[in-house]
């Protein structure tokens, strides 16, 4: 099929149109997802169930990209343990700790560990690795924020150092993806359709 772009103002059809065309190819042999956010997964389920004669199809399903990077997690053989926001906070507490005499202004109390622990969920999520913040701080003339900046990444690169090759922090889930779909071949062939997204960022450098 290529690749199709389906665009058009909210309401104009374009999910439906998207269901139709599932039930038009859901009696061929090929895998069939439905890749949407969490939050409209049970309603893409409901409207693939009733796209399908019978309501029941083997070779149509629903994903997120969560559950689609969990599924090549296992593929691929991966065997690190999930670390959660707990587990994420007593390490980060145990850093801020041990850093006390390379650290300018964070301190090891609950405030800056919860304001460390939002600032690694937000450079994950944007693709912020920790060498491009190290550039990014670099590039900073603000000596006050240049210098809180060095304090975050030196916590962020010991983070990650400390997670690497042992626990799988859930923000890197979708960077595992990325970085290892070429190593499954669970999506070869299969006829994907992305909806409901309201927009994408590309940041990879």
């Amino acid at each position: 099929m290529g690749l199709n772009i389906i665009y058009g103002k909210a309401g104009s059809g374009k999910s439906t149109y998207i269901f139709k065309k599932i039930r038009e190819i859901i009696g061929n042999s090929q895998k069939i997802y439905v890749i949407t956010p969490e939050q409209f997964s049970f309603t893409a389920e409901k409207k693939l169930l009733n796209e399908i004669e019978g309501g029941a199809a083997i070779n149509a399903e629903v994903l997120t990209f969560s559950r689609m990077a969990y599924r090549v997690i296992k593929e691929t053989g991966n065997n690190l343990k999930n670390i959660e926001d707990f587990g994420k906070s007593m390490l980060i507490y145990d850093i801020l700790d041990n850093s006390k005499k390379e650290l300018k202004f964070l301190g090891k109390n609950l405030q800056n560990v919860e304001t460390v622990s939002k600032s690694i969920t937000e450079f994950k999520k944007h693709n912020i690795t920790v060498d491009r913040l190290s550039n990014l701080t670099n590039n900073i003339e603000d000596e006050y924020l240049k210098a809180k900046l060095e304090d975050i990444y030196l916590v962020y690169d010991k983070f990650q150092n400390s997670i690497k090759e042992k626990f799988l922090d859930e923000n890197d889930c979708l960077t595992y993806l990325a970085d290892n779909l070429k190593n499954t071949n669970i999506f070869d062939n299969a006829i994907i359709f992305i909806d409901e997204f309201v927009r994408f960022y590309t940041s990879r450098i």
